[in-house]
């Protein structure tokens, strides 16, 4: 189910899954106060005659709901909880380490960031705990790049998510965030180095050129790069040093500047990552994240999860 609202009065988007203590009392705030014509709350994964929401309290915890069907149950306020507010912090102090002003909960085009770096590339660092699908991550990587922003997708998650590498993406090593960590102690995952090898065995499952055979030319290959914390990576992406290379299969990955040039000329393919070219996938179930093959007013869930026929 997706967790994104817009609030109306400021044109501002919403995450119900990591609201800060002041959107937090915003919301709640609104219980009994909204009427269905006043749309002060709107669903982001309804069609529009159902995406009007209200507020809806059962003993201490309150939901966001909708005045019509709008194909899925009520949305949960949830407040931002203490390991994203760590791992957040944990950005905030390398950028501010890094010699660049930074800032959290940052308003980026009508969006909240968790973290601000002003550096020479403005770096816009989501810090994501909560589940959601590849084109919610890309459209948001697209508003914040229209807005003047790069986005950095942060997971210190276990299980990748199925955005990780869809849209530029950093991970960490398994940290307790019960306490913020020392500096220092986060290594960073997911960014990679160009390197050139041989088309063979040893180097590839298959010939990156197509071939049938491995053809014993020169081809480019991206191997992990290991030995970064997230701090370092604090530095680097908004100095414009690391920076997002696209695969031609629609992969992206970090990598130093001076890679990109040598992915370039050993594939031909620009490589260059443009959020706003990016291809928008296919209508996604809000419980799934599935494709919706059968697209109609109101409809948000796939077959499998809302069947249209029951028995």
């Amino acid at each position: 189910m997706t967790t994104r609202v817009l609030y109306t009065p400021d044109d501002r988007e919403l995450d119900l899954d990591r609201l800060s203590d002041a959107d937090h009392d915003l919301i709640t705030s609104l219980h009994d106060l909204i009427g269905p014509d006043d749309r002060v709350l709107r669903c982001l994964a309804a069609a529009e005659e159902h995406d009007a929401l209200y507020v809806h309290r059962v003993a201490d915890k309150y939901f966001l709901a909708h005045f019509a069907a709008g194909g899925h149950a009520p949305h949960p306020v949830v407040r931002i909880g203490d390991e994203h507010k760590r791992q957040t912090e944990y950005w905030y102090r390398a950028g501010e380490d890094a010699g660049y002003p930074s800032d959290t909960g940052y308003a980026t085009g009508g969006r909240v960031v968790d973290v601000a770096i002003h550096g020479p590339r403005r770096t816009a660092v989501e810090v994501q705990r909560s589940r959601i699908t590849v084109r919610t991550a890309r459209r948001r990587t697209t508003g914040s790049h229209r807005a003047g922003w790069s986005s950095l997708w942060f997971t210190a998650a276990d299980r990748v998510p199925s955005w990780f590498h869809h849209v530029p993406s950093v991970g960490c090593n398994h940290l307790p965030w019960d306490d913020l960590p020392p500096r220092g102690r986060a290594t960073a995952t997911g960014l990679r180095r160009v390197t050139v090898a041989r088309c063979d065995v040893h180097s590839f499952d298959r010939c990156p050129a197509g071939h049938r055979r491995h053809c014993g030319d020169d081809h480019a290959k991206l191997e992990v790069w290991r030995g970064l914390t997230l701090d370092r990576v604090a530095g680097l992406v908004p100095s414009g040093q690391v920076v997002p290379l696209r695969t031609p299969d629609g992969l992206v990955y970090f990598v130093p500047q001076e890679d990109v040039r040598v992915y370039r000329d050993l594939t031909g393919y620009a490589a260059d990552y443009r959020p706003e070219d990016e291809p928008v996938p296919a209508r996604e179930c809000v419980t799934c994240g599935n494709p919706l093959f059968w697209l109609r007013p109101g409809r948000t869930r796939c077959e499998r999860c809302d069947p249209v026929m029951r028995r």
